[in-house]
């Protein structure tokens, strides 16, 4: 998207767009915000906050009955440091797993 396309979005001049490109200027709240939800995502990761640009719509996305991917981080995150290796270690082989199948042209069981 050039910068002329996302200031006619926002109703704000190029100059402004490349201002806060550029780190000039800061966008108010209201901007930022409305810049989140224009991309879909975190006002975090605009701001350099995280390298993640999930859509915060993936925190409310039910991972397994029950539990949202924001419950699940919250359990994770009171987790002992020995269960979140054993995890890690689970999710890496359930991964290698699910891209195995995904090449070799068929569901592994």
């Amino acid at each position: 998207m050039t910068q002329k396309e996302l200031a006619l979005e926002f109703h704000v001049s190029t100059g402004t767009i490349s201002n806060y490109e550029n780190g000039v200027h800061l966008p108010d709240i209201e901007t930022l915000i409305s810049f989140a939800r224009f991309f879909d995502v975190t006002t975090d990761y605009l701001l350099g906050l995280c390298d993640d640009n999930l859509s915060p719509k993936a925190f409310r996305e039910i991972l397994v009955p029950g539990k949202t991917a924001g419950t699940v981080i919250s359990i994770f995150r009171r987790i002992t440091p020995d269960d979140r290796s054993a995890l890690g270690v689970i999710m890496d082989a359930m991964d290698f797993r699910a891209r195995f199948s995904q090449y070799s042209g068929g569901e592994s069981s």
